[in-house]
């Protein structure tokens, strides 16, 4: 009897094991997702921000749903104490062609003054991603009002936006994922935010892959300079070097 008891017990939690397994499994985001090689106009996850109340700075703009309803609802609270102070969603959902048309661009520009590919890269990692690796692939992260950080530290509006954005914006599930204090990684950014309920998951998985089999996204980056940089080392301390209230 004991041992019929013990069979029985062993098969249940090798059941349950199984399940969590392949409920993980499931819940898995695709790599197509991570890296941003899909479009978002098409997935029903994601919703146009010019369909919303949201002020935004051009169309065609998009975002997921989730953290779109919650920053509509920051949006409307904060222009109940400042009316008269700019809250526009100047950047949102960049998908991996979009995100490689800035980094041709930057590349282009660079290339005759520093010449050497790892110094083009670097700066321009100072303040753009690599194709492949940018939170803004993810559909949670939003850029709001300017892209300056003079404007959030010297301009009247800007520091008043800035204080309120950090006092208020993780009320509505949103960190700051490039802030000051970080040892690597982008310059501190004001104006980004990203929806951390759904953004952490996004982080986590990425950075299981980099650390079990990071040639599963290396070999999907592509980009102009890729092959003469150290790309697995810059892809791991710009994708995983973020505030940690962010994790």
């Amino acid at each position: 009897m004991k041992k019929i008891i013990k069979t029985i017990a062993n098969f249940t939690q090798t059941l349950t094991l199984l399940l969590c397994s392949t409920f993980a499994m499931a819940q898995s985001i695709p790599l197509n997702k991570l890296t941003g090689q899909f479009d978002e106009k098409k997935d029903s996850d994601f919703i146009a921000l010019d369909s919303t109340i949201l002020p935004v700075n051009k169309k065609g703009m998009y975002l997921q749903k989730e953290p779109t309803q919650q920053l509509i609802k920051a949006y409307n609270d904060f222009k109940k104490s400042y009316p008269d102070i700019p809250f526009i969603v100047v950047s949102a959902t960049r998908n991996y062609t979009y995100q490689n048309g800035i980094w041709q661009r930057k590349w282009d520009a660079l290339l005759p003054k520093l010449k050497v590919p790892q110094k083009i890269a670097e700066e321009i990692l100072k303040l753009s991603s690599m194709p492949g690796t940018s939170r803004h692939h993810w559909g949670t992260d939003i850029d709001i009002t300017s892209v300056s950080s003079e404007y959030f530290k010297n301009d009247k509006k800007g520091i008043i936006l800035y204080q309120w954005l950090r006092e208020n914006l993780p009320k509505y599930g949103f960190c700051q994922p490039f802030n000051e204090g970080r040892k690597g990684g982008y310059l501190p950014e004001e104006w980004h935010w990203s929806y951390k309920p759904i953004a952490k998951q996004y982080i986590a998985e990425y950075k299981a892959i980099l650390e079990t089999n990071p040639q599963t996204i290396m070999k999907n980056l592509n980009f102009t300079g890729y092959d003469k940089i150290t790309l697995e080392s810059l892809v791991k301390e710009y994708v995983l070097t973020v505030n940690s209230e962010c994790y």
